[in-house]
């Protein structure tokens, strides 16, 4: 009799610690080029269509990402500019990560953040929600004043 492989990832082969943040990534950040990268590199994730509807307003879904405490990934640079998405990310102590460069592919975006991943982590570990991180496509990542 074979053993059947579990194809469920384990905190021991992750590569995100097990106090890490899951990270869930908005609808205007998600492709599946991201989820594959993702994957292969064993860090943990949840995309915005597996919880939400398609086009849930932001101040739906921030309160539900922030009580998980969830890591955000978003391309959604005008949340910080509109009172009700910026009151919905302040009261539920949301942190997220704001790729900024319009321009990049798929494949660039997927690259991008599993590179960067492990410096991302690290930004994070030092911050008090609420708190946004602007990332760009060069792999720059900077405190975005809330």
């Amino acid at each position: 009799m074979t053993k059947k492989k579990s194809k469920k990832r384990s905190a021991s082969n992750s590569a995100s610690p097990p106090d890490t943040p899951l990270l869930f990534i908005d609808r205007c950040a998600w492709s599946n080029r991201l989820g594959d990268a993702l994957t292969a590199a064993n860090i943990a994730f949840t995309p915005h269509h597996e919880h939400f509807e398609p086009n849930s307003p932001d101040e739906e879904w921030l309160p539900a990402v922030g009580k998980k405490g969830w890591l955000v990934l978003t391309r959604d640079k005008n949340i910080r500019r509109k009172p009700n998405e910026l009151r919905a990310f302040k009261e539920n102590r949301v942190v997220a990560i704001v790729l900024t460069s319009g321009q990049a592919s798929a494949s660039d975006t997927a690259e991008l953040v599993v590179r960067l991943y492990p410096k991302l982590l690290r930004k994070i570990q030092n911050a008090k929600p609420p708190a946004m991180f602007a990332v760009t496509l060069a792999g720059t990542i900077s405190s975005v004043k809330l």
